[in-house]
């Protein structure tokens, strides 16, 4: 919901006091959520081109899952009718009741899975953001009198650091990376089902990928002046 900006009462007692207080701290204010706006498109549309992108990735392997649980229904089946072939006695079946490849297709879909969720969670928070910011600028101009605006925007901008909702909104790109690093996981996972080859290749590319960004994380935490980090590199 928008609020409507109020034209402010000048005639007010105190008004000169005010005035420079409101005028510097709004100005802090835009800058600051502008900032947050700017992080918060950039990760909807990050979050909204890769949850397509692991979509497509789930939906196909999901088939095989789907394979899979047709295949033990059939393994059932079989011991059942050896056992009613050989009487009471139970044998084994010559066909194993879990196949290795259902684990393994399982797994697969866990990462994506929990990938999808994390990039899903990532959207919602940036739009929340995105909604908090509008009203904590919205809200002291709604109202007219000078000396209750700046109270409404101490209050506001106290609370906002008392739940610390700064460090929600660092969390988000570290949620993000969360998510494509268990996307990779489950892709080698993937790749090392339908082909050995492309998983070794894939396999070089990922770890030289990894090393790449843990230098970028460390980087800082052994060079202060490093430019180069991670969302992670605030946690060390």
């Amino acid at each position: 919901m928008h609020e409507s900006a109020s034209i402010p009462n000048l005639d007010e007692p105190g008004s000169k006091i005010w005035l420079p207080y409101l005028s510097i701290s709004e100005k802090y204010d835009k800058d600051l959520v502008e900032g947050w706006r700017d992080d918060m498109d950039a990760f909807l549309i990050f979050a909204a081109l890769f949850s397509a992108s692991v979509t497509a990735f789930v939906i196909d392997s999901y088939k095989f899952l789907e394979q899979d649980s047709g295949s033990v229904t059939v393994d059932v089946l079989l011991q059942i009718s050896q056992q009613i072939a050989h009487g009471s006695q139970a044998t084994a079946a010559t066909r194993p009741m879990f196949s290795a490849s259902t684990t393994q297709y399982s797994t697969v879909n866990a990462f994506w899975f929990l990938s999808l969720a994390f990039s899903l969670v990532c959207a919602l928070a940036a739009v929340l953001v995105k909604q908090w910011a509008r009203y904590y600028i919205q809200a002291p101009r709604s109202i007219p009198s000078l000396s209750e605006r700046a109270r409404m925007r101490q209050f506001l901008f106290k609370n906002m650091q008392t739940w610390k909702l700064e460090l929600l909104v660092d969390t988000i790109p570290i949620l993000l990376h969360i998510s494509l690093i268990l996307f990779f996981i489950g892709l080698l996972f993937f790749l090392n089902i339908i082909d050995q080859t492309i998983f070794s290749y894939m396999m070089c590319f990922s770890a030289i990928c990894g090393v790449a960004y843990s230098l970028l994380t460390f980087g800082p935490l052994f060079f202060p002046g490093c430019p180069y980090r991670t969302p992670f590199s605030q946690l060390i």
